[in-house]
Formats: C-alpha cells, sequence, structure tokens
C-alpha cells in the first residue's frame, strides 16, 4: 500500500489524493530556491500552499510533520505558522495545533470594508507624495501586470503594484495592516468566478498619474464593493450546494 504523504491530513483524507501531494512538493521546491532560512521556505510553501488551494479549508497543520518534512526543528515551523495565523491563513486551537481558515460571506463583507477604509486612506496620503522615480516604478509593474502569462503572475504584479504605491506613505503600519487584509481573501482571487478587469486598474492608474485622490478612491471602493458581492455569493452557492449534497447522501 502507498503511504500517504506525511504533510496535511485534512478531514482524514491524505493529502496526496487528487495530484496535491505532487502539487506541493513543487511548491516546496520553488520556495527552497527563493528563500534562504527554514522558517522563510516553510513560510512561503505553506502560504502559496493555502493560496493556491493544495491545503483546504479546515487542513490540520501538524508542525512534527511539517518539521519532518522540511528536515528542520520545529521552531522555524511553529515561527512560520504563526505568521501565517498574524495573516489571517491559519488559526490554533487547544489540543489541535494549526487549521488552515474558511472564509465565510461574512468574514469577506468585513474584510473588504476595512480594505476600503484602509486602502483609501493610503491613496489619499500617497498621492500628493509621488515622485517621478515611484510613477516610473509603478508604470512598470503595470506593465508586468498586463503582460503576465498566467493568472498567477498577474496576482502576484498586482500585490506589488498596490503595495509599492501604499508604500510611498511612509507608514509600515498602515501598509502592514493593509497587506494582511489582502491576503486574507487572496484565495478566493484565484477562483474562476472572481475575474479581474484590466480596465478597472486603468482607470485607478490614471486618476493617480493625475493626482486625482478623488477619482482614484471612488474607483478603488467601487471595484472593491463589486468584488466583495461576487466573493460573497460564490461562498453562499457553494455552501447551499454543500448543504443540497449532504442531505442527499443522508436520504433526506
Amino acid at each position: 500500500m502507498a503511504q500517504a504523504d506525511p504533510l496535511v491530513e485534512t478531514g482524514g483524507r491524505a493529502l496526496d489524493r487528487n495530484g496535491n501531494a505532487a502539487r506541493l512538493r513543487a511548491i516546496v521546491d520553488v520556495a527552497r530556491e527563493q528563500n534562504v532560512t527554514a522558517q522563510d521556505v516553510v513560510l512561503a510553501s505553506v502560504r502559496e500552499a493555502i493560496l493556491s488551494g493544495v491545503l483546504e479549508p479546515g487542513a490540520r497543520l501538524r508542525q512534527e510533520e511539517l518539521a519532518d518534512v522540511f528536515q528542520t526543528s520545529r521552531i522555524p515551523v511553529r515561527e512560520a505558522l504563526r505568521a501565517l495565523e498574524y495573516e489571517g491563513l491559519v488559526r490554533s486551537e487547544p489540543h489541535r495545533g494549526f487549521t488552515v481558515t474558511a472564509l465565510d460571506a461574512d468574514d469577506v463583507e468585513e474584510v473588504y470594508d476595512l480594505r476600503i477604509l484602509l486602502e483609501s486612506h493610503a491613496v489619499r496620503l500617497a498621492i500628493p507624495l509621488l515622485t517621478d522615480e515611484d510613477l516610473e516604478e509603478l508604470e512598470q509593474l503595470s506593465a508586468t501586470m498586463k503582460n503576465a502569462a498566467t493568472p498567477d503572475e498577474q496576482l502576484a504584479a498586482r500585490e506589488s503594484f498596490y503595495l509599492r504605491l501604499y508604500s510611498v506613505t511612509g507608514r509600515p503600519r498602515l501598509v502592514g495592516l493593509i497587506a494582511r487584509n489582502r491576503q486574507e481573501v487572496a484565495r478566493a482571487l484565484r477562483w474562476p468566478t472572481i475575474q479581474h478587469s484590466p480596465t478597472i486598474h486603468e482607470e485607478f492608474f490614471d486618476a493617480v498619474r493625475l493626482g486625482d485622490a478623488d477619482r482614484a478612491v471612488a474607483t478603488l471602493a467601487g471595484h472593491y464593493r463589486r468584488v466583495a458581492m461576487l466573493i460573497r455569493r460564490y461562498l453562499r452557492e457553494a455552501d447551499a450546494r454543500d448543504r443540497a449534497a449532504l442531505e442527499r447522501r443522508s436520504g433526506r
């Protein structure tokens, strides 16, 4: 009998079903090439596995097994999991350890309300401070986003663009809060039902170029409200499908 991958169990099912173990190993290989410390490798690998859906909501993350897989002690594993907990991607429970968090409709609404508040504030602070060098870098990041070969590369470039813009504020706590809230819903942005509009980004960036903070904020807020609505609808429809499937299995 083939031995299950030791990294994770999700509801009693071994991760190596449906090809997920192979996908996870590929993620780990990439992280080893891009990171130096054991903690950074664990953090980057597990984060990417969660965001890409390899590790599903409810997956239990066992520190001793992660330490075996990454060939390190439990200390960098524990620190990486604590960082992911801060990002909202995992949670710790007494006697259960860490599990991958799930998104629900109320969470999405709250996160996007916070994103609108925080990012609108950052936009208003950043625009008057932009230099020609800042705008040139933002132009390059915007071009990278447009020319991305895959949706994942596009999302990565999008994150780089917005965090680069917000970093102009010189407010690291503000940027950190924004990054955390963006991370919490990053999984949902990879769902096929959520489509990204290049037109919205161009409208936003045009307003930034022109120094029109009011238009930039209005464009951003309107877009975020629409995305939040799409994600909430997707989650509710998925929940309804799951309940219907459960009722069919139980013979109701």
